[in-house]
């Protein structure tokens, strides 16, 4: 297990993940000493879309890949896919929704999981501390948001160029 000192991660790994980077050090070992490693078979599902479960995940080893279910048609569809050191679960800690994505290991995982409850009173703790983690969580998202929609941009752009592309063969 690559960064983990006894199943958890390393204060080096904490310092790594992107919506950590607002903690200091003393902070993140508080961190630390609140979550818990749980270890997942490949093709097990973490988290299930639609349940209600509040907690961050960390991945310390392995692959897991996110599938959301197309409210229509029912179909899963995998949308991505995250490595070591990234996170997963952090709209949890913010809103009382079930999960807005089944996240499945693609293979033997371990995850560092800090429960909504710690990390809510961590956060509470310090109105300082709770407003630089909530700014992060914003320009995360947003960022996020960002890049879905170049995506959907770029995938209009290419269903109309397909379907302009196939009328006009049609029509001569």
């Amino acid at each position: 297990m690559v960064g983990t000192s006894e199943g958890k991660p390393t204060l080096e790994i904490l310092k790594n993940i992107q919506l950590f980077k607002v903690f200091t050090d003393s902070e993140l070992q508080q961190l630390l000493a609140m979550g818990q490693s749980e270890s997942h078979q490949s093709y097990s599902n973490i988290v299930i879309e639609g349940e209600l479960s509040w907690s961050l995940y960390l991945i310390l080893q392995g692959t897991v890949g996110i599938f959301k279910t197309n409210p229509l048609s029912e179909n899963s569809y995998d949308i991505g896919q995250l490595k070591e050191g990234s996170f997963f679960g952090e709209m949890s800690l913010v809103d009382e929704n079930g999960r807005s994505a089944t996240v499945r290991a693609l293979t033997d995982c371990v995850v560092f999981v800090i429960s909504k409850e710690a990390f809510s009173t961590f956060l509470n703790s310090s109105t300082e501390r709770r407003t630089r983690f909530y700014e992060k969580c914003i320009k995360t998202l947003v960022d996020r948001l960002r890049e879905l929609n170049d995506g959907y941009v770029i995938s209009q752009y290419q269903l109309w160029k397909s379907a302009l592309k196939k009328d006009s063969e049609e029509a001569a």
